[in-house]
Order: structure tokens, then sequence, then C-alpha cells
């Protein structure tokens, strides 16, 4: 019973938590009113002084200001405005590998934004994009992270949220006004597509601009904005044939070879992505969703030790992941194994608490058990989160239990 009544008292926490953080969600109005002090229009002029372009631009310290080096090299010199007034800026970091440039404005005295981090994000988060699209002022479009790609230690982004020429090099912010990403756009194989660098790179990037066998390396962002472009359209045959175009250019990216297993995997070629998603790991052993997506396809072949090993690997370099907890919960459970199952997925409401799809396997494995009482304590839970799957999970679960 002491037990019993602690998962309750645990139960109700973990609701109130979740519904305390979406409580202190800052509503658009608030996001635009706290970083739009910080986000300016970054003017181009041609070598005779000619306007020929603008961009956007985000401070991140006292007269530094971070863009992308498409829009500030674009040109011979810059100006940077900001209400209505104009600032001489110079180029003072490029690394044009990852489309990051930060100029340097000594007379802005725009407040620097709050930076937080991309590699804490999630898919369906709500973010807002903030920048000055050709010819307007600062403009705000809000969205939803549509999907995150592992890239050069970061996690590259795809977003719903409306980002237009005029707006590359704004900012990307999460729902408490933190900077997470700089806006891009992207055009690809007919799709106009949302994209932001990590805000991870900014603190790389003075080291980066200084060495020149780093800014001699071809962008696998060109590569990686293709091949987006046709996982988005779920074009697994010409992914495949152009992350097998990109593994050839580079042979030593391991997000190229990743790419690579994705392919392959949605082709149900199981075997091939295993080999693609091994040689990601051979370059990048520390590659956590390489070792996941692996343990996907072993689940996938029935595989299961060899399953749970990879989600073991990918959670020993990122304890905090996820996904990797949910689908070591499945792999145990493909095991009958219900009580390290139940174990795995808390871990991994411990870490996401909204996550009704997460909170439904925990149940499942309840119900597996026969633990009566916590398959309906997780049906509270679910009530609260999504309606829809509460009743699933009631037709799949309890109406069982009353017959």
């Amino acid at each position: 019973m002491r037990f019993q009544y602690f998962y309750l008292v645990l139960a109700a926490g973990v609701t109130f938590s979740l519904i305390s953080s979406l409580a202190a969600a800052k509503t658009p109005e608030q996001i635009f009113e706290q970083v739009s002090p910080s986000v300016v229009v970054v003017d181009i002029f041609d070598s005779k002084d000619d306007f020929i372009g603008q961009g956007s631009g985000v401070v991140i310290s006292t007269g530094q200001v971070i863009t992308n080096c498409h829009v500030a090299k674009r040109g011979k010199s810059r100006q940077v405005r900001q209400s209505g007034k104009k600032f001489s800026a110079t180029m003072q970091y490029s690394d044009p590998s990852r489309d990051l440039c930060q100029l340097n404005v000594p007379d802005l005295q725009a407040p620097p934004v709050v930076l937080g981090t991309a590699k804490k994000l999630k898919v369906g988060q709500r973010v807002y994009a903030i920048g000055a699209p050709e010819d307007l002022e600062l403009t705000l479009s809000e969205g939803l992270i549509s999907s995150l790609r592992p890239h050069e230690g970061s996690d590259y982004i795809q977003t719903s949220a409306a980002i237009s020429l005029g707006s590359s090099g704004g900012g990307l912010f999460d729902d408490q006004g933190q900077l997470i990403g700089i806006t891009t756009f992207y055009h690809a194989e007919g799709q106009n597509l949302n994209f932001a660098l990590p805000v991870d790179w900014i603190g790389e990037l003075p080291k980066r601009a200084q060495n020149t066998s780093a800014m001699a390396k071809k962008s696998g962002l060109v590569w990686l904005n293709r091949v987006v472009a046709l996982e988005h359209k779920k074009n697994w045959p010409g992914m495949l044939k152009l992350s097998q175009q990109w593994v050839k250019s580079e042979p030593d990216s391991a997000d190229a070879w990743f790419s690579l297993g994705i392919a392959h995997k949605n082709l149900n070629q199981y075997e091939q992505a295993i080999k693609a998603y091994r040689s990601a790991l051979r370059i990048q052993p520390e590659y956590a969703d390489a070792w996941n997506n692996l343990g996907n396809i072993y689940n996938n072949i029935k595989q299961h030790e060899q399953a749970i090993r990879a989600y073991r690997e990918a959670l020993r370099i990122n304890p905090e992941y996820t996904s990797a907890w949910n689908n070591l919960g499945i792999a145990y459970g493909n095991f009958k194994q219900y009580e390290e199952a139940i174990s795995a997925y808390r871990e991994a409401v411990r870490i996401e608490p909204e996550n009704a799809s997460v909170w439904y396997n925990l149940g499942e494995a309840y119900f597996r058990q026969g633990q009566q009482d916590k398959v309906l304590e997780n049906y509270q839970i679910l009530r609260k989160l999504d309606f829809k799957i509460a009743n699933a999970y009631s037709n799949a679960f309890i109406s069982p239990l009353t017959k």
C-alpha cells in the first residue's frame, strides 16, 4: 500500500509539473516584446555602395550580431538597422561551411538575447521566428519544430514557422524567448523549407573562423538540405541516391552515412541500413542517434538483444534521450521483461512528462503484468494529456478489465 500511495503522489506531481510548465509558456506577444529589440536588419551594399539586398541578424552580446554568411558575404559592405537608426558593421568571424557570420557593430547598444540550446529540443515543440522580410519591419511567425537532424554535434532544425528570404539570419526562439537557432531559408526539390542553424554553433564560431582547414571544408549543409527535402517528401529512392552521392563525396562524414541508413531503413533494406549506421559509428562512436536508429533496425528484424545493446549505448551517451528510453522499453516488452520495460518507460516520462505515447506504452506494460491499479492511474494522466490517445487506451486496456 505504501508503494501504491507513492505512485499516486508521483503521478499527480508529474501532472502538476506538466500543467505548471505549460502555464509558464509566454504568449507570442510577450516573446516579441522581449526579443524584438535584439533582432536587427542587415543591409548589404556592393563595391559602389549601392544597396543590393537585406537580411536579418540577432544581437548576441554588446555590439555583436550573428547572421547568415549567405546574407553577410553577399556584398562588399554592410550596415545594421535597429529602431530606425543605422550603424556601420564590419565582418568579425566567418564560417561559410555552417553559414554563420558574426558582425562587429561597435555603436549598436541593443540588448543581447538569452542563448538557449538546440540539444534539448523536441519535435512538435512550439517556436517563434523573428526577422525582417524584404521591405518590411520585424515580423513574428509561429510554428512547430517539424524535425531535428543531428549534424556536427548539435541538431539542425526544420520548422513550420515561416521564414522568407529577408528573414534569413533572424532568430528562432522557444516559448521562453530563448534563442535556439539562426533562421535560414532554403528552396529545394520544389519545396520552400524553413531551417534554423543550432544556436550551439555560435560559441564555436571564433575558433572555427581561425581554422583554415575547417573553412576549406565543403559545407555538409548543402547535402543535408537536399537530403532533408527528399526525406520530407518521403522520396526514399531519391534520398537513397543522393545519400550515396554524399557518402561518395564525403566518405568521412558520419552524417552522410546516417542519412544513407535512414533511406535504406525506409526502403526495408535492413542489412544495408545496419551497415550504413555501423559506418557512421566507426567515424563517430558517440553518435547517440545512430545507436538509437540501429536499435530500431534490430527490433524490426527481431534481434531484440542487439536492439537493447544499441539503445543502452545511445543512453550511455545521452541519458536524457527520451526516444531511446521508450524504444528500450519496447525492446524489453518484446522479451516479455515487463519490469525492465516499465523502468525504461518511467525514465522516458520523467524526462518528457507530456509525451502521451510513452504513457500509453507504460500502461500497456502494467496491463501485461496484471497491475490493474496502475493501468487505471495511467488512464487519468492520459486524459489530461491527449483525450484521443486516452480513448484508445481505455478501449485496449480498461475495457478488458471490466469484462
